[in-house]
C-alpha cells in the first residue's frame, strides 16, 4: 500500500548505457515502488542498443518517467545532468542494472525524515546473477557479497541502520548538493566514493539502512575481468585527483598483483630453498582462505561445482583489480574513457 500523496517529492536519477539486458527489472522495480509521489529521470548515454526502446516502451504507461540525453555519455555528466533537470527533495541514485525492493524509497525517505542528523541512507547491495544456474555468475555473485572477496560494507546485511562512510544508490538530501556541489566529472569511476567523502569533510552523515537492492553481475568471466580491472584503474586517478577521497582498503588487491609478481620473480631467479618458501607462506594462507570461503559457499548450496567456480573467481577478482591499478600507475593515471558505466 503507497503512502499518500502529501509526502515529500523523490527524484531517481537512472544513468543508463547500453543496458537492454537488465533496464527492465530495474525500472519496474522502481516502478513497483510503495512510495509516492516520486519521479524517474532517466539519463542515457547515446545506447546504441535496444535501451531507450525498452524505456520508451515502459514509459508509455507510466507518467512520472522521463528521458534525457547524456551528450557527454559517461556516468558522472549523466549524474549531474540528471539532479539538475529533477524537482525532487530527495535525490536517489539508482542503477540500471539494480533491482530494488518495494520499500526501498519509502523506507529512505523514512529514515531521513525520522533522523535530522542523517544526509544520505542506502540500502544493502546483494550481488546476483542474471541466471540463477550458471555457476560463473553464481561464484562471481558470492566474491562480491564476501568479506574475502571485498571489504566493501555496504555488501554486508545489516540488521539494523548503522553509520558508513559511503554507500551505494544512496537517497541523499537534496541540499546536500548545494553543500558539497556535484559528483567530479574527471573521474569515469569511483565518483560516489570520492562525493561521499566530500559529505564527511563537510561533516554530513550517510548510513545505511537494512533495504535490500540487487545487483546484476558481469554475465561471462571476461567481463568479469575486465570491469574488474577498470574498477582499479580508477583507483589511482582518484587518488590523484582526491588523496584522501579513496580507502587504503581498494589497494589492497593492488599489493597483493605486486607480490604475486615479486613471487614468480624470485621462483624463477632464486635459488635459496628457504628464503623461496618464506616468501611463499602469504600465498599459501591466501590459498586457505580461498579453500575456506569456496568450501563455505559450495557446502551451503550443496553444490560441489561451486567450490571450483569459487576457487577460481576469488583470485581473479583480486589480481585483475590490482593489475588495474598497476596498470593506472605505470601509465601516470592517464585518463582511459572506454569504460563508461
Amino acid at each position: 500500500m503507497k503512502v499518500k500523496i502529501n509526502q515529500p517529492l523523490v527524484s531517481v536519477i537512472l544513468v543508463c548505457r547500453n543496458e537492454e539486458m537488465t533496464i527492465r527489472k530495474s525500472l519496474l522495480s522502481l516502478i513497483k515502488q510503495s512510495y509516492e509521489p516520486y519521479e524517474i529521470v532517466v539519463v542515457d548515454g547515446k545506447s546504441t542498443d535496444k535501451t531507450v526502446e525498452i524505456v520508451r516502451e515502459i514509459k508509455r504507461d507510466f507518467s512520472n518517467i522521463k528521458i534525457i540525453n547524456n551528450e557527454k555519455i559517461y556516468t558522472p555528466h549523466g549524474l549531474n545532468l540528471g539532479i539538475k533537470e529533477s524537482k525532487g527533495d530527495f535525490i536517489l541514485i539508482a542503477g540500471a542494472h539494480t533491482e530494488f525492493s518495494k520499500d526501498y524509497i519509502k523506507e529512505s525517505v523514512k529514515f531521513l525524515l525520522s533522523h535530522p542528523e542523517a544526509d544520505a541512507v542506502g540500502g544493502v547491495s546483494m550481488a546476483k546473477g542474471l541466471d540463477k544456474n550458471n555457476c560463473i555468475q553464481n561464484a562471481i555473485s558470492y566474491a562480491y557479497s564476501s568479506v574475502f572477496g571485498t571489504a566493501a560494507k555496504h555488501r554486508y546485511y545489516t540488521k539494523e541502520p548503522r553509520e558508513i562512510d559511503t554507500v551505494a544508490y544512496a537517497c541523499y538530501k537534496r541540499d546536500v548538493f548545494e553543500k558539497v556541489g556535484y559528483f567530479d566529472e574527471k573521474l569515469i569511476r569511483n565518483q560516489d566514493i570520492e562525493f561521499n567523502y566530500r559529505m564527511r569533510k563537510h561533516n554530513l552523515k550517510i548510513f545505511l539502512i537494512p533495504q535490500i537492492n540487487y545487483y546484476y553481475v558481469p554475465s561471462k568471466i571476461k567481463l568479469f575481468l575486465k570491469k574488474n580491472f577498470s574498477n582499479g584503474y580508477w583507483n589511482y586517478i582518484t587518488l590523484i585527483n582526491s588523496p584522501y577521497g579513496i580507502s587504503i582498503r581498494h589497494f589492497i588487491p593492488f599489493l597483493f598483483s605486486i607480490y604475486i609478481i615479486f613471487l614468480i620473480l624470485f621462483l624463477i631467479f632464486s635459488k635459496n630453498f628457504i628464503f623461496n618458501f618464506v616468501f611463499l607462506i602469504p600465498l599459501i594462507f591466501y590459498f586457505i582462505l580461498d579453500v575456506y570461503f569456496s568450501s563455505r559457499f559450495s557446502i551451503k548450496l550443496r553444490n560441489l561445482k561451486l567450490f571450483f567456480c569459487s576457487l577460481l573467481v576469488f583470485p581473479s577478482l583480486h589480481i585483475s583489480y590490482g593489475l588495474g591499478t598497476l596498470f593506472s600507475i605505470i601509465r601516470g593515471g592517464k585518463k582511459e574513457k572506454q569504460s563508461i558505466l
